[in-house]
């Protein structure tokens, strides 16, 4: 019996002592890996708070089998846009443990990721990641940078493609010293700069304005000057024009401290000369950028939005072209909007809800009329032989424009300039001698894009534009050319002009090469009737219409400006009608 017992009594100190070292183990190995994790991490984990200029931190810990996480990534408090930055940081976390969870070398592993953020013109947010894979004998260690780019405004990922224009390739290898630029560099725009982040180059943005697509115009002033705003109580209720953030400061470097969706209501308590709104939103005072705000008129019903037919439109059961006809909205008619669904605009019909196609509805009603044009007594066009419409967007410029000119008065031919407000103003001579020459007619004042603008943005900008026409000759535009050619229901409406676009894109903004903007014009053969899309502010294009002008004169056209090749075509010109040719 007592021979037994010792015999327990030894299993059970072997056990004590055996539990004792294994837990020694499991301590010594714990204390090495976070001693390897505190070194590796302070040697890759950069403190780059300095880089954040926008977002709340939301953060990853954890270890999983033989890989540490420390993943860091941004907040910006827009659904959207941090929906978008969640998924990336989990795509990366996924391939990477794919590809090194449970590897067979015994190795620790440790996985890092910070991150930067940047603002930059025109509500540009640009957010980089910055990641590490480092192995604890420190002998594989890997890293990456992946930008990304979205409009604030929007809340829409920006791509190369929405940034960039024409031979910017070229342009940018021109600030990249020694080093060749590769055609996926990473970069960002912070304040009015761009930094090319893999090659340490910054480059004012408006050194390269001609190779970006970005509207500048609407670039943000990050000067300290100092002077205080002067802030004026309001006490009255505005409807968002478009989503928007709120911040916690009159800046856009404040932090977000909330969002509003397009056309909700908001009580505005007072606003500032620097372009910013008072608010008290979820009980705290919150600020947004006043551009976004609009009047609530008299076509608002308890919330409820009275819009046009631009055309006799079908009002259908459902949001579908497959779905039932209730009946039809005539051209010039209005009804009640109660919402939208995608494309189409759900509106009360006979007290029950429809739906309309959103394209065909407009929140100002069109009275198309009839438009006088300019035509001058030239006597020497003949209809019946082929003729074709040169028109140039974005002038006057003071270098290309002219050598336009020169051709089309050497020629005796006539063009139409589609020309900017605000530089028609910083060049009038210029813009006379168009004048002389050709025809001119309004491309806005300030090329924005009058698809995002309010019906209050528009209308100012249009007002600019007439302005600047009776300023320098003496009378308004009776054409228009909005930027992009785009040009929805509203913007017709509101225009009160006829919409000159285009059905030949000679791509000269991409080419700036004279031989490839000939080559695009030949790909469409016949001519006659078309209307051809240039810019007055590009050299190349300048020379490119040295050679085309004699050439299409030699092909039996006759070069004519588009009020003559509506006219000598038969077609009478309406306000809030769109056209692409005259064929």
């Amino acid at each position: 019996m007592k021979k037994r017992n010792r015999r327990l009594l030894r299993i059970f100190c072997l056990l004590f002592i055996t539990i004792i070292l294994l837990v020694i183990g499991i301590l010594f190995v714990n204390d090495v890996f976070n001693r390897n994790q505190t070194k590796i991490e302070e040697l890759y984990f950069e403190d780059i708070t300095n880089k954040k200029e926008i977002g709340r931190l939301l953060s990853i810990d954890e270890k999983e089998n033989n890989i540490y996480y420390k993943v860091e990534y941004p907040a910006i408090g827009d659904d959207l846009i941090d929906k978008e930055i969640s998924n990336e940081v989990d795509n990366l976390i996924n391939k990477n443990k794919k590809q090194y969870l449970n590897e067979s070398d015994n190795l620790e592993y440790y996985y890092f990721v910070n991150y930067e953020t940047y603002i930059g013109v025109n509500s540009l947010l640009s957010i980089v990641l910055n990641e590490n894979f480092v192995s604890e004998d420190l002998k594989m260690v890997e890293d990456k940078a992946y930008t990304y780019i979205f409009d604030l405004t929007s809340s829409k990922k920006i791509n190369k493609e929405d940034i960039f224009k024409g031979e910017y390739l070229d342009k940018l290898q021109s600030y990249v010293k020694n080093e060749e630029l590769s055609e996926d560099f990473n970069f960002v725009i912070k304040n009015d700069q761009l930094i090319l982040i893999d090659y340490e180059v910054s480059i004012p943005v408006m050194e390269i304005k001609d190779y970006l697509k970005i509207d500048l115009s609407n670039k943000k002033d990050y000067s300290s000057d100092n002077v205080e705003p002067v802030y004026k109580i309001v006490n009255k209720q505005y409807k968002l024009s478009d989503d928007t953030l709120l911040y916690n400061a009159p800046s856009i470097k404040g932090n977000v401290v909330g969002n509003i969706k397009k056309d909700e209501i908001v009580n505005v308590y007072s606003q500032s000369d620097k372009g910013w709104s008072v608010l008290l939103y979820n009980d705290k005072v919150s600020y947004l950028e006043s551009r976004y705000l609009k009047e609530i008129d008299n076509i608002e019903v308890n919330g409820e939005v009275k819009v046009y037919a631009m055309m006799d439109v079908n009002i259908r059961k459902n949001a579908s072209t497959d779905s039932e006809v209730l009946g039809v909205l005539k051209e010039g008619d209005s009804i009640t909007k109660i919402g939208e669904v995608g494309t189409w605009t759900k509106v009360l019909y006979n007290g029950e809800e429809a739906y309309i196609a959103s394209s065909c509805l407009s929140l100002v009603k069109i009275n198309k009329r009839e438009v006088k044009l300019n035509i001058p007594p030239q006597g020497d066009i003949d209809p019946d032989k082929p003729m074709v419409a040169l028109t140039f967007d974005d002038g006057p410029n003071p270098d290309s424009t002219p050598m336009i000119l020169d051709v089309l008065e050497k020629y005796n031919v006539r063009a139409t300039f589609f020309d900017l407000g605000n530089l028609m103003l910083k060049y009038p001579d210029i813009v006379r001698r168009e004048a002389a020459l050709g025809e001119v007619g309004t491309h806005t004042y300030a090329h924005k894009d009058y698809n995002k603008l309010s019906v209050q943005e528009i209308g100012e900008d249009l007002r600019l534009s007439r302005e600047a026409f009776k300023k320098i000759l003496g009378y308004e535009p009776i054409l228009m050319r909005p930027p992009y050619g785009n040009a929805n229901a509203t913007v017709r409406a509101l225009a009160d002009m006829p919409i000159i676009n285009w059905d030949i894109d000679t791509l000269d903004w991409k080419y700036r090469n004279k031989n490839l903007i000939l080559d695009e014009i030949d790909k469409y053969g016949n001519l006659d009737g078309h209307i051809i899309l240039m810019h007055s502010i590009y050299t190349s294009t300048a020379e490119a219409v040295e050679i085309l002008v004699p050439d299409l004169l030699d092909k039996g056209y006759q070069i004519v400006s588009v009020s003559e090749l509506a006219t000598y075509k038969g077609y009478t010109l309406e306000t809030g009608t769109i056209y692409h040719n005259f064929k």
